[in-house]
């Protein structure tokens, strides 16, 4: 079967080699970045060609017969910072869509050097911040296209393991990152999840969705609350209004469908994704039973209702489940042997986006999100469940945020939010014996205790509301100044929270930039950690106080560096009651108390080159240091997260030979179409890599005792005295794409891990005393194809 699949796929491959592109068209909008106004009269160009075209009343411009490759595009208007946009893909025969915000020159008015940059500031932002496209997601070598891993090499940004994409800033913990696509709240979108974080092996979003996302890493503006780290704001593309398009994507991990196209209603349009896992196909026959199955569904309206009013309408979906048996022998931290995991997830939801003046904008969203898991982890030898997890969580909202910008040097937003809460926790873990035994003899002796059954039955419906308020102004022509306040509320545990945000920037020169913020960030307990007990319903809200300065310097139109240092304290953290005492048999039935803290501070440098002129760059390096409180006595602690030195390095290289008259005779040579799938050469080729080295993680070594025939943190024992080795690990990929009439191909290969480190993710503690290595990914090679039509 699979030597058919492959012998038409090479078939099709062939037949359509020797078609030479056409041009394609590129066509888009460009409007004020806060106001959302169409400017008219904006030259756009394609550089390095004489082709051009000026934007028209409504803010749009076409370019057509342009020869297919990969260009920069630039973008002019007085009074408005001049813009590139860097590796812009045009397709034989098709149109390429740009939609482009432009921000307004603070230095508006100077007599200084017009200054051009492929880097964009996300709106309401100061410091921390970084803007990705599509296909900067795409080529990121490592991260299987996933918007996640993609963020990691920043300096701010670490994860807890090579099988998850969970995102940790600064000193932080998993779950504390805000999910936004297209205004809606996403509460994890990966499969896979685990209750109270924003993690999972595999994201659900189809990057070639993704129009842009804005990561803000810490100090973020007031528009944004309930999260104590950072916010990824994810903006989806529309689908094409005036022709039907498609794309299928195949690699090792699954397959996928993408089709956009118009409706009929007054050009409005739709792009629909689905993806599904195959990997139980491939690798049945070896015997492997832990093969995760998965499923995603993803789809975005656009209803064009007026001219100053549009409709969105979005939805995403997804399922998974996943049987794992035989992985572990027990023995630390009531080892699950036995696992059979199902959830599904989804979040749907409409936004009405006005524009009431020229001044004033507003985005309506009512959306609603629903995460079902069912979790049965059970013992080898007697099938019996020992711990049982079916839950359901769903939020129902309504947000309306509001920008008004009376004048250039002015902009003033507010907004606020209601969710309706509904929880829904059936979760239950039986007791656990603690047997005595003798050196010699397998069977007990005795019980030295038993930790009673923990059980969450919860049925609640609760309110969540937010308001905030904050204002941008531009002062004395070189100085941009943003303040803001939030209030949150959350009935269930009648807790309210007022947060000041503060941030300002000094630009010294047009490419020399000082920045600095200040904020209080609050977020609500996790749901399954408000209903583990019923103490636990008068739990606070943890916050953190974070400040940060930095320094910014623009050297060319495609590079950047920036250094920032920043302190950042937790207070008010939720910690476990049984790890207040020095007993580590304790046991208070899943209680919690408001009493942990943390400090981090840390120094991070992160340069950058965009691809503009064949290769492209990213450096980055932090030093970090961050503690927390031991909740037994006044001591401090290395943080889980503490790894001190981060450090990345991507690169990569193009070339482009469509434009080569000897590319060309070489394509219309009669066995080139038979050999093209195996020869190195293509229209564009693009070889990238990607090196991490981060410090070791912290751990607590447990003592084996054989009486108890367990591993346990004794009662005067320090935390986090050990660590990890050092993390490490080189990926490297080459795409190349294949340029057809009406359609496009890109052909990639993904070896991550490159000369196969074995990193260590954590050690199995097994009951007979020995100890395991739990190893991170080993060298994986990734392939795939991504066709255009």
């Amino acid at each position: 079967m699979s030597q058919r699949i492959f012998g038409l796929f090479f078939l099709l491959f062939s037949s359509f080699l020797l078609a030479l592109p056409r041009g394609g068209t590129l066509a888009g909008k460009v409007v004020d970045q806060h106001t959302q106004q169409p400017l008219v009269g904006v030259n756009v160009v394609v550089e390095n060609t004489l082709l051009g075209a000026t934007t028209d009343e409504e803010g749009f411009f076409v370019i057509l017969q342009i020869p297919s490759g990969s260009y920069n595009i630039r973008f002019e208007y007085l009074g408005y910072r001049t813009l590139i946009k860097s590796n812009v893909i045009i397709n034989p025969g098709r149109k390429t869509v740009l939609n482009v915000e432009m921000q307004i020159d603070v230095l508006e008015g100077e007599k200084v050097e017009v200054t051009a940059s492929a880097f964009v500031k996300p709106a309401g932002s100061v410091i921390s911040n970084r803007s990705m496209d599509f296909e900067e997601i795409r080529r990121d070598p490592g991260s299987a296209m996933d918007i996640q891993r993609a963020m990691q090499a920043l300096p701010s940004v670490v994860s807890g393991t090579d099988q998850e994409n969970e995102i940790i800033v600064r000193g932080g913990a998993p779950g504390e990152n805000l999910f936004l696509m297209d205004n809606m709240e996403i509460p994890n979108p990966n499969h896979f999840t685990q209750q109270g974080r924003s993690g999972g092996p595999i994201n659900m979003i189809n990057p070639t969705m993704v129009q842009k996302v804005d990561f803000y890493a810490g100090a973020f503006s007031a528009r944004y609350g309930d999260k104590a780290s950072s916010v990824m704001d994810i903006t989806l593309r529309e689908g094409d209004s005036e022709a039907y398009h498609g794309e299928i994507q195949m690699g090792m991990s699954g397959a996928g469908l993408l089709v956009e196209g118009p409706l009929r209603y007054n050009s409005a349009n739709f792009i629909f994704s689905a993806r599904k896992s195959f990997l139980d196909l491939i690798i049945s026959s070896t015997g492997l039973v832990a093969v995760p199955h998965y499923q995603n569904t993803q789809l975005k309206l656009t209803f064009p209702l007026h001219k100053s009013h549009k409709l969105f309408i979005n939805g995403i979906y997804g399922n998974d489940n996943i049987r794992i048996e035989g992985e572990g022998t027990g023995g630390y931290a009531y080892g699950a042997e036995n696992v059979a995991y199902k959830s599904h997830q989804w979040t749907t939801g409409a936004t009405l986006r006005s524009l009431w003046s020229p001044h004033l904008i507003s985005l309506t969203t009512l959306f609603a999100n629903e995460v079902y898991w069912d979790i049965d982890e059970y013992h080898s030898r007697t099938r019996d469940s020992y711990y049982l997890n079916r839950s359901k969580e769903r939020e129902i909202s309504l947000r309306s945020d509001f920008t008004w910008q009376p004048r250039s040097q002015w902009l003033i937003q507010w907004g606020g939010s209601l969710k309706q809460v509904h929880l829904n926790h059936q979760i239950s873990m039986d007791p656990d014996t603690i047997f005595l035994y003798r050196p010699d003899q397998n069977e007990p002796i005795g019980i030295f205790k038993i930790i009673p059954e923990w059980i969450d039955k919860n049925l609640s419906s609760s309110y969540k509301s937010a308001l905030y308020g904050q204002i941008g102004i531009n002062l004395f022509k070189s100085i941009h100044f943003t303040g803001g306040l939030r209030y949150d509320y959350f009935d269930y545990n009648n807790f309210a929270s007022l947060s000041p945000r503060v941030g300002f920037s000094i630009y010294l020169t047009p490419k020399f930039t000082l920045n600095a913020a200040f904020g209080v960030h609050y977020q609500s307990p996790a749901y399954i950690e408000l209903t583990a007990h019923p103490n636990n319903r008068h739990l606070k809200s943890k916050y953190t106080r974070q400040f940060v300065l930095g320094i910014e310097h623009l050297i060319g139109n495609d590079i950047k560096w920036t250094l920032e240092v920043y302190w950042k304290n937790y207070y008010d953290v939720p910690v476990l009651k049984s790890l207040t005492t020095p007993d580590p048999f304790d046991s208070f039935q899943g209680e919690r108390l408001n009493i942990g803290k943390g400090w981090a501070r840390g120094i991070e440098f992160f340069f950058q080159k965009k691809l503009t002129h064949h290769f492209s760059t990213i450096v980055s390096y932090s030093f970090s240091r961050a503690t927390a409180q031991d909740p037994r006595w006044d001591k401090r602690y290395d943080w889980d997260f503490d790894y001190r030195h981060i450090f990345n390095v991507v690169g990569g290289y193009k070339l482009g030979f469509h434009d080569k008259q000897w590319y060309q005779d070489f394509k219309r040579k009669w066995w080139y179409h038979f050999l093209a799938p195996f020869l190195p050469l293509a229209d564009e080729v693009e070889i990238s890599f990607k090196f991490r080295y981060s410090g070791g993680r912290p751990y607590t070594p447990p003592v084996y005792h054989p009486e108890f025939r367990r591993w346990i943190t004794q009662e005067q024992q320090l935390l986090n005295t050990h660590r990890y080795p050092p993390y490490h690990r080189l990926d490297f990929r080459v795409d190349r794409r294949y340029f057809f009439n009406n359609w496009n191909m890109v052909v990639f290969f993904d070896m991550m891990n490159v000369y196969n480190r074995h990193n260590i993710w954590e050690y199995q503690y097994n009951d007979d005393g020995s100890r395991e290595e739990v190893l991170q990914f080993e060298v994986l090679p990734v392939g795939g194809v991504l066709i255009e039509f």
